[in-house]
């Protein structure tokens, strides 16, 4: 696994290998050779031969070089996380047949025989240019470092450095703007509605106040409505790091910070959550969308003024209805909920309040003009009964106190079939499922 990509002479012009492995497309001029372990070599071949790939199947590989000198010294602990980051993003937009695999611990390889060559390398472009954002920032001023694979057989495979700008394979089926594939959940219930563009799509932007300087990655979750279990809309999430190693900061971090920084935050994240969702097609775009800021800065004034009318005005454009979420309302006395909530509802469809997943906090929340509880899933790795038993408590809470019971961050779309038979009416996917700010615990 240690051994380098490195130079070699062009790789013979391809035809079927007398092994049987799938050609994958016609070699051409600056073609090298992708030297790797045999192991992993043999791994690639068969996975190729038990996909049954003919000539539109299509692989392609990510050099990691400029991520991991990026990274520096923090590539050793984070490199784990990066690939975890990788295949999350990949199997959600690409089930099987589709798979991808890490290579040499520096490259990833991705196999789309599902998918047109040029919607395959848009798809895994877009991949490079979210993990680097999430980890490092914006690199878009950096070349993608994208190449088309060619496996004859298992000493001869080789890659080509692949330019998006005039990478229009004439014999493509689909060279058309890169649209996702539908992600049924795994007990096989779903509506006719598919997740319509939810590979995680993420942008960060780095901010300094009071002398504390944070990263901040914006990405937009999928919102299900349970009952049919079909996607209704996006729910623009904030996932803040700490600049100097990337440790992402959990609610209560957030719940502590300066209600200036989290003012600062919560409008980074609208501005960039609402260009994610204006460089979707109004195809991919469902017809509402969640923007949760803090009680801190919706009780702001300017703050307030900001989001909402630019909300409202993007809402306008899009054709989508909007949802505020107010967060952080653990201890906030019901009259000044009932107040913001009031201030905020001539501009959206609705309100709902977010709270620790407590039942007697959840039942504060009554009479306080809120159509719905938002809670934040905690992690916690429990059976199927127990997560029932668990989700069931505080989804009758929910409705008790406001009507609707929404839970955000779920890993699996397990859980949110566990959670629809629990009575939750809404729900939304975590956009970095395996990347936490704490290890996960376990159920006493």
């Amino acid at each position: 696994m240690s051994d380098m990509p490195q130079e070699a002479h062009p790789a013979p012009t391809p035809s079927t290998a007398d092994s049987g492995a799938p050609v994958m497309r016609a070699a051409g001029h600056g073609r090298e050779n992708l030297i790797i372990a045999h192991d992993d070599a043999v791994e690639i071949i068969e996975r190729l031969r038990e996909t049954h790939v003919d000539i539109t199947g299509h692989t392609f590989l990510l050099k990691l070089d400029t991520l991991i000198v990026r990274l520096g010294a923090k590539w050793e602990s984070k490199s784990e996380q990066v690939f975890d980051h990788l295949k999350t993003a990949f199997e959600r937009a690409y089930p099987e047949p589709n798979w991808c695999i890490p290579i040499n611990g520096d490259c990833w390889l991705g196999m789309l025989p599902e998918s047109g060559a040029r919607k395959g390398a848009l798809f895994m472009a877009e991949t490079w240019r979210e993990l680097c954002g999430f980890f490092v920032g914006d690199m878009s001023d950096l070349d993608i470092p994208l190449y088309d694979v060619l496996a004859e057989d298992v000493d001869r495979i080789s890659i080509q450095k692949l330019n998006l700008a005039t990478y229009f394979p004439a014999d493509d089926h689909d060279n058309g703007p890169i649209k996702a594939q539908g992600i049924r959940p795994g007990n096989g219930e779903a509506g006719s509605e598919s997740t319509g563009g939810q590979r995680p799509m993420i942008v960060a932007t780095s901010l300094s106040h009071g002398g504390r300087s944070l990263k901040v990655a914006s990405s937009i979750e999928p919102l299900f409505e349970m009952k049919k279990m079909v996607m209704i809309g996006h729910r623009l999430e904030a996932l803040v790091m700490e600049s100097l190693d990337n440790a992402l900061l959990d609610r209560k971090a957030l719940a502590n910070l300066d209600w200036g920084l989290r003012e600062m935050i919560d409008i980074l994240n609208v501005e960039q959550g609402l260009k994610l969702l204006k460089l979707r097609t109004p195809e991919q775009r469902k017809m509402m969308m969640v923007v949760p800021a803090a009680f801190s800065t919706f009780a702001s004034a300017r703050a307030r003024q900001k989001i909402t009318q630019e909300v409202h005005k993007a809402a306008a454009e899009m054709g989508l209805k909007v949802l505020f979420e107010v967060r952080g309302l653990d201890g906030v006395p019901p009259h000044r909920i009932l107040e913001i909530v009031s201030l905020i509802k001539p501009f959206c469809m609705t309100v709902v309040g977010s709270v620790s997943p407590d039942r007697k906090v959840i039942a504060g929340l009554a009479k306080c003009g809120l159509s719905g509880v938002c809670l934040e899933y905690d992690g916690v790795k429990r059976d199927e009964d127990n997560l029932r038993d668990y989700l069931g408590a505080l989804a009758m809470a929910a409705k008790a106190s406001a009507g609707a019971c929404m839970v955000q961050g779920f890993d699996n779309y397990r859980q949110m079939a566990v959670a629809r038979l629990a009575g939750v009416t809404h729900a939304s996917m975590k956009t970095a499922a395996l990347i936490s700010p704490r290890m996960p615990q376990s159920a006493a």
